[in-house]
C-alpha cells in the first residue's frame, strides 16, 4: 500500500467542474427574485462554502427569503445546470489507478448528497466512488465540512486517520480535514488559490492529478 490507503474528495472544483451549471443557476435565482443579477465571476465565491452560507453571508439575503433563493436556484440546477459540467483532466484515470492499488475513495461535499448522485450518474462515474457523503436538500443543520469528512471516513473504514486525505480545492475542505485529524491537499485546478491554502495551513497542494496520484501512493 501507499503513503494513504484512504482518499476523500469534495466534488464541485475537485472532480467536476460544475462551475458553469452552478454559476447560471445562481444567476437565474436572483434574477427570479426580482434582484440585481452578480457577474459569473463574482459568483464564483459560492463554489465551495454551502449554498445557504453564500446567500447570507455574501449577499446578505435574510434568513427569511433565503429559503425561496435556494428554491430557485436548485430549479435551473435540477433542469439544466445539473448538465452543464465535465471531469476535470485526468480524474477516471486517477481514480481506477487508486482502485487497483487498493486505495479506498470517497467524497465528502457540501453539496446535497441526491445532487451529487445525479451528476455522478450523468458522468457515469457513480460506481467509481466507495462512499459519497453529502448534506441533506434542506441542510437544515448546515452540516460542518469535518462532520461531512468523518462520516466518510466511517463509511470507507477509515479507523487509521493518519493514512487518510482529504483533498479539495478550497479552505473549507483544508479547515474540515485539520478538524477531522487528517492530512490536507489543496488542488489548485478549481476555484481556490494557493494563498487560500497556504493560509488554511494545507498539508499539500498540487497543481494536477498526476502530481496527486504520486502524492498519494
Amino acid at each position: 500500500m501507499g503513503k494513504y490507503d484512504y482518499v476523500i474528495f469534495d466534488f464541485d472544483g475537485t472532480v467536476v467542474d460544475t462551475g458553469e451549471g452552478i454559476l447560471k443557476s445562481l444567476q437565474y435565482s436572483f434574477k427570479e427574485m426580482g434582484k440585481e443579477i452578480p457577474s459569473l465571476n463574482d459568483l464564483k465565491k459560492f463554489i465551495g462554502p454551502p449554498v445557504y452560507y453564500s446567500y447570507t453571508e455574501y449577499y446578505g439575503v435574510s434568513e427569511k427569503d433565503v429559503g425561496m433563493y435556494i428554491k430557485k436556484y436548485r430549479e435551473r440546477y435540477r433542469e439544466k445546470g445539473i448538465y452543464e459540467c465535465e471531469l476535470y483532466n485526468g480524474f477516471p484515470r486517477l481514480i481506477d489507478v487508486l482502485h487497483e492499488k487498493g486505495v479506498k475513495v470517497g467524497i465528502a461535499s457540501s453539496k446535497p448528497e441526491s445532487l451529487i448522485y445525479d451528476v455522478a450518474d450523468f458522468l457515469g462515474v457513480t460506481g467509481k466512488f466507495d462512499a459519497i457523503v453529502g448534506v441533506q436538500i434542506d441542510d437544515s443543520n448546515h452540516s460542518s465540512k469535518t462532520g461531512l469528512i468523518l462520516e466518510a471516513m466511517k463509511k470507507l473504514g477509515a479507523d487509521d486517520k493518519t493514512k487518510a486525505l482529504m483533498v479539495g480545492d478550497r479552505c473549507y475542505d483544508i479547515d474540515g480535514a485539520a478538524g477531522a485529524g487528517v492530512d490536507s491537499c489543496g488542488v489548485l485546478w478549481g476555484y481556490g488559490s494557493k494563498d487560500e491554502f497556504e493560509e488554511h495551513n494545507a498539508t499539500y497542494i498540487v497543481s494536477d492529478t498526476q502530481e496527486l496520484l504520486k502524492l498519494i501512493l
